[in-house]
């Protein structure tokens, strides 16, 4: 939220310095119980209490403008460095009753600079956290191919699935007809694997004079040779033996991580030109998956204290001189700041849990007073 917006709503000023002080706090605490959950994970001592016997995971990167002496040197990184997001859920539910719109049920999520050893840690031990991991039977994991991504493969009922859009992006960004890369998506949408290399081959064969048409087609045959266990979606593998879904739960065809993306970091961390430090990518990145998680507002409300100091009390008493009269008069222009009347930030909004946690927050003290016990 901008801190024009923060003004406005809730009547307190709040600088860039003091918004950037409070991610910092904020991201940190969560970076802290992360670490904690991780060691318990590795103790056996997470034990979640949802219990699903198919899970989904989805995970992707968003690569980020670095500064400063964290911006990565090379041209092939080109200043940019990958933050990593996970999410999860237990299948799908409609929006509403009566609707045709799904959205994802139990979700959580998980985000932040990590090699691929570390953010496997952090994913399973946040999976652990909310779930009951040993009614666990099945995890479907969908990305776009990239070896971080896969550090789980090789564990008993894990399978990876190539995501849908990626691989649709690399058949347009490389197949120049299109008539051509319809009939090719038609095959790998339907999980035809050796079909569709075949395909390609074959392409490659009437390509052979056009070079540049030769390299892309080249570099999309071995995308998809490497992915080649993942090409066929999870529902239409004979050795994947999908359980029943429960009641009012559906399972369905994957493929949210772009949107997961964009609504968790890259709406907030990739508008302009922005660029980051690793720090406070890494801090917002981390309050982010958390919101997305719908675990934000539970954080703050027991690891920050928000309880307004005596002397800020006294401040306050010392300042409200107007009788109940006097407060109801038609207040005259003057220099002095006058009394300004409003409820609550939200008030009479759909509640959120940040928009919680803002009024929860407020209730007691400025945004600027914030401080971690």
């Amino acid at each position: 939220m901008r801190n024009d917006n923060i003004e406005s709503l809730t009547n307190q000023s709040i600088s860039h310095t003091t918004a950037w002080n409070i991610i910092q706090k904020v991201g940190g605490k969560i970076s802290e119980l992360e670490k904690q959950d991780i060691k318990l994970f590795k103790e056996n001592k997470l034990k979640g209490e949802k219990e699903t016997k198919i899970l989904f995971q989805e995970m992707d990167g968003l690569w980020l403008s670095m500064q400063g002496k964290d911006r990565p040197k090379g041209k092939k990184s080109r200043g940019n460095k990958e933050i990593k997001l996970a999410v999860a859920y237990d299948g799908w539910v409609k929006r509403s009753p009566g609707s045709n719109e799904y959205i994802t049920h139990n979700k959580i999520a998980c985000a932040g600079f990590a090699s691929s050893k570390e953010f496997k840690e952090l994913v399973d031990a946040t999976i652990a956290k909310e779930y009951n991991i040993d009614e666990i039977e099945i995890k479907i994991i969908n990305g776009d191919g990239a070896s971080w991504i896969k550090e789980s493969l090789g564990e008993e009922g894990v399978y990876f699935q190539l995501d849908p859009f990626h691989k649709s992006q690399a058949v347009i960004r490389n197949v120049e007809n299109k008539k051509d890369a319809r009939k090719l998506m038609k095959m790998l949408d339907e999980g035809k694997a050796e079909e569709s290399l075949e395909y390609i081959a074959k392409l490659m064969i009437e390509q052979k004079d056009d070079e540049k048409q030769m390299k892309k087609l080249e570099k999309l045959y071995n995308y998809l040779v490497a992915n080649k266990e993942g090409i066929k979606p999870y529902q239409k593998r004979e050795e994947i033996k999908i359980p029943e879904a429960p009641e009012g739960i559906e399972y369905k065809h994957l493929g949210t991580m772009e949107n997961n993306t964009f609504d968790t970091l890259a709406s907030r961390m990739n508008a302009g030109k922005m660029s980051w430090t690793e720090k406070g990518a890494n801090n917002l990145a981390k309050i982010l998956a958390l919101k997305t998680s719908g675990k934000l507002y539970s954080v703050v409300e027991t690891y920050f204290n928000v309880i307004i100091s005596k002397e800020k009390l006294t401040e306050i008493k010392e300042e409200i001189k107007l009788s109940a009269a006097d407060v109801n008069k038609k207040q005259k222009k003057a220099k002095t700041y006058c009394i300004q009347r409003g409820g609550m930030p939200f008030e009479g909004c759909a509640m959120t849990n940040s928009r919680k946690a803002i009024r929860e927050i407020l209730r007691y003290k400025c945004l600027s007073e914030l401080k971690v016990i």
